[in-house]
Protein backbone atom coordinates (compact mmCIF):
# COMPACT_ATOMS: atom_id res chain seq x y z
CA UNK A 1 0.00 0.00 0.00
CA UNK A 2 0.92 3.47 -0.49
CA UNK A 3 2.42 5.79 1.73
CA UNK A 4 -0.66 8.36 0.81
CA UNK A 5 -4.04 5.45 0.27
CA UNK A 6 -1.86 4.09 3.79
CA UNK A 7 -2.71 7.25 5.59
CA UNK A 8 -6.39 7.34 4.00
CA UNK A 9 -6.58 3.96 5.13
CA UNK A 10 -5.92 4.94 8.47
CA UNK A 11 -7.84 8.39 9.07
CA UNK A 12 -11.02 6.07 7.40
CA UNK A 13 -10.54 2.63 9.03
CA UNK A 14 -8.77 3.59 12.35
CA UNK A 15 -9.17 6.71 13.86
CA UNK A 16 -12.67 7.00 13.92
CA UNK A 17 -12.43 4.32 16.80
CA UNK A 18 -10.21 6.40 18.94
CA UNK A 19 -12.79 7.26 21.49
CA UNK A 20 -14.14 3.87 21.53
CA UNK A 21 -10.68 2.10 22.37
CA UNK A 22 -9.78 5.16 24.90
CA UNK A 23 -12.62 4.32 26.89
CA UNK A 24 -12.48 0.64 26.52
CA UNK A 25 -8.90 0.82 27.83
CA UNK A 26 -9.23 3.27 30.69
CA UNK A 27 -12.57 0.99 31.92
CA UNK A 28 -10.26 -1.89 32.18
CA UNK A 29 -6.61 -0.65 32.83
CA UNK A 30 -7.74 1.17 36.22
CA UNK A 31 -5.40 0.01 38.82
CA UNK A 32 -2.89 -1.26 36.57
CA UNK A 33 -0.23 1.95 37.08
CA UNK A 34 2.33 0.43 34.82
CA UNK A 35 -0.10 1.40 31.90
CA UNK A 36 -0.47 5.05 30.72
CA UNK A 37 -3.34 5.13 28.88
CA UNK A 38 -1.55 7.73 25.88
CA UNK A 39 1.51 5.21 25.64
CA UNK A 40 -0.72 1.86 25.22
CA UNK A 41 -2.49 3.89 22.28
CA UNK A 42 0.24 5.21 20.71
CA UNK A 43 1.90 1.63 20.75
CA UNK A 44 -0.97 0.50 19.55
CA UNK A 45 -0.81 2.82 16.43
CA UNK A 46 2.63 1.94 15.96
CA UNK A 47 1.94 -1.86 15.54
CA UNK A 48 -0.78 -1.22 13.32
CA UNK A 49 1.34 0.85 11.09
CA UNK A 50 3.62 -1.31 10.83
CA UNK A 51 1.22 -4.71 9.86
CA UNK A 52 0.45 -4.76 6.05
CA UNK A 53 -2.89 -4.06 6.09
CA UNK A 54 -4.39 -5.52 3.03
CA UNK A 55 -5.66 -8.49 4.40
CA UNK A 56 -7.31 -6.84 7.86
CA UNK A 57 -11.01 -7.09 6.90
CA UNK A 58 -12.31 -5.70 10.51
CA UNK A 59 -10.36 -2.28 11.59
CA UNK A 60 -11.72 -1.84 14.70
CA UNK A 61 -11.54 -5.47 16.15
CA UNK A 62 -7.90 -5.53 14.77
CA UNK A 63 -7.49 -2.46 16.63
CA UNK A 64 -8.74 -3.53 19.91
CA UNK A 65 -6.90 -7.16 19.73
CA UNK A 66 -3.16 -5.02 19.77
CA UNK A 67 -4.24 -2.60 22.29
CA UNK A 68 -5.56 -6.03 24.20
CA UNK A 69 -2.13 -7.45 23.78
CA UNK A 70 0.07 -3.80 24.46
CA UNK A 71 -1.76 -4.27 27.93
CA UNK A 72 -1.05 -7.71 28.55
CA UNK A 73 2.62 -7.56 27.12
CA UNK A 74 3.46 -4.52 29.95
CA UNK A 75 1.55 -6.56 33.08
CA UNK A 76 3.60 -9.08 31.92
CA UNK A 77 6.70 -7.01 32.36
CA UNK A 78 6.39 -5.69 35.15
CA UNK A 79 7.86 -7.36 38.13
CA UNK A 80 4.90 -7.08 40.77
CA UNK A 81 1.41 -8.01 39.77
CA UNK A 82 -1.34 -7.36 42.10
CA UNK A 83 -4.16 -9.89 42.64
CA UNK A 84 -6.79 -7.26 41.05
CA UNK A 85 -4.77 -7.27 37.48
CA UNK A 86 -5.52 -11.04 37.13
CA UNK A 87 -9.54 -9.81 36.63
CA UNK A 88 -8.53 -6.84 35.02
CA UNK A 89 -6.40 -8.92 32.25
CA UNK A 90 -9.50 -11.39 31.82
CA UNK A 91 -12.02 -8.51 31.28
CA UNK A 92 -9.50 -7.22 28.15
CA UNK A 93 -10.98 -9.98 26.37
CA UNK A 94 -12.44 -9.12 22.77
CA UNK A 95 -14.00 -11.75 21.04
CA UNK A 96 -12.86 -12.53 17.76
CA UNK A 97 -14.63 -12.69 14.37
CA UNK A 98 -14.70 -16.67 14.57
CA UNK A 99 -12.88 -18.62 16.45
CA UNK A 100 -11.24 -21.55 15.12
CA UNK A 101 -12.21 -25.11 15.40
CA UNK A 102 -8.52 -25.71 16.74
CA UNK A 103 -8.78 -22.62 19.42
CA UNK A 104 -11.93 -23.67 20.65
CA UNK A 105 -10.63 -26.77 21.60
CA UNK A 106 -7.32 -25.12 22.58
CA UNK A 107 -9.92 -22.97 24.84
CA UNK A 108 -11.71 -25.56 26.12
CA UNK A 109 -8.22 -27.62 27.08
CA UNK A 110 -7.22 -24.54 28.75
CA UNK A 111 -10.07 -24.15 31.42
CA UNK A 112 -9.84 -27.78 32.06
CA UNK A 113 -6.19 -26.98 32.82
CA UNK A 114 -7.35 -24.12 35.10
CA UNK A 115 -10.27 -25.83 36.95
CA UNK A 116 -7.45 -28.89 37.70
CA UNK A 117 -5.07 -26.30 39.34
CA UNK A 118 -7.85 -24.85 41.51
CA UNK A 119 -9.34 -28.31 41.99
CA UNK A 120 -5.45 -28.83 43.26
CA UNK A 121 -4.80 -26.09 45.71
CA UNK A 122 -5.15 -26.84 49.54
CA UNK A 123 -8.36 -26.06 51.01
CA UNK A 124 -8.35 -22.89 52.32
CA UNK A 125 -6.12 -21.44 49.15
CA UNK A 126 -8.90 -22.75 47.30
CA UNK A 127 -11.61 -21.53 48.99
CA UNK A 128 -10.24 -17.90 49.44
CA UNK A 129 -9.20 -17.99 45.63
CA UNK A 130 -12.56 -19.06 44.67
CA UNK A 131 -14.53 -16.64 47.12
CA UNK A 132 -12.22 -13.43 45.02
CA UNK A 133 -12.33 -14.57 42.00
CA UNK A 134 -15.84 -16.34 41.52
CA UNK A 135 -18.19 -14.60 44.39
CA UNK A 136 -16.22 -11.64 44.14
CA UNK A 137 -15.71 -10.49 47.55
CA UNK A 138 -13.30 -8.23 49.37
CA UNK A 139 -10.44 -9.43 51.24
CA UNK A 140 -12.33 -8.20 54.40
CA UNK A 141 -15.45 -10.11 52.93
CA UNK A 142 -13.57 -13.07 52.93
CA UNK A 143 -11.48 -12.52 56.42
CA UNK A 144 -15.05 -12.77 58.38
CA UNK A 145 -16.67 -15.70 56.33
CA UNK A 146 -13.36 -17.78 56.89
CA UNK A 147 -12.83 -16.12 60.25
CA UNK A 148 -9.05 -15.12 59.78
CA UNK A 149 -7.30 -12.47 59.12
CA UNK A 150 -6.83 -10.40 56.24
CA UNK A 151 -3.01 -11.08 56.06
CA UNK A 152 -4.06 -14.64 56.23
CA UNK A 153 -6.31 -13.97 53.45
CA UNK A 154 -3.78 -12.28 50.99
CA UNK A 155 -1.62 -14.96 51.62
CA UNK A 156 -3.71 -17.53 50.48
CA UNK A 157 -4.86 -15.69 47.34
CA UNK A 158 -0.50 -15.11 46.87
CA UNK A 159 -0.23 -18.61 47.36
CA UNK A 160 -2.94 -19.81 45.08
CA UNK A 161 -2.24 -17.35 42.46
CA UNK A 162 1.65 -18.46 42.03
CA UNK A 163 0.57 -22.48 41.96
CA UNK A 164 -2.26 -21.23 39.42
CA UNK A 165 0.19 -19.75 37.27
CA UNK A 166 3.38 -21.96 37.67
CA UNK A 167 0.37 -25.16 36.60
CA UNK A 168 -0.92 -22.84 33.50
CA UNK A 169 2.63 -22.31 32.30
CA UNK A 170 3.30 -25.94 32.26
CA UNK A 171 2.82 -27.89 28.49
CA UNK A 172 -0.11 -30.56 29.06
CA UNK A 173 2.66 -33.53 29.39
CA UNK A 174 1.48 -36.04 26.48
CA UNK A 175 0.85 -39.67 27.03
CA UNK A 176 3.78 -42.04 27.76
CA UNK A 177 4.08 -44.64 25.05
CA UNK A 178 3.94 -47.87 27.02
CA UNK A 179 6.91 -49.90 25.69
CA UNK A 180 8.75 -53.03 27.59
CA UNK A 181 11.69 -50.78 28.06
CA UNK A 182 9.84 -48.68 30.01
CA UNK A 183 8.23 -50.89 31.83
CA UNK A 184 11.10 -52.62 32.99
CA UNK A 185 12.56 -49.52 34.44
CA UNK A 186 9.66 -48.72 36.50
CA UNK A 187 9.73 -52.36 38.06
CA UNK A 188 13.23 -51.78 38.80
CA UNK A 189 12.94 -48.89 41.04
Amino acid sequence: MEHESRIRWFAREVLPHEGDVRRWLSARIRGLAMCDLDEVVQETYARLWAVNTDGINDARAYLFVIARRVVGETVRRSRIVPIETVADIDALHVADAGPTPERRLSGREEVERLHAAIAALPAKCRQAFVMKKFESLSQREISERMNISESTVEKHLAKALRTIMREMRKTPALPARSTGIDERRQRQR
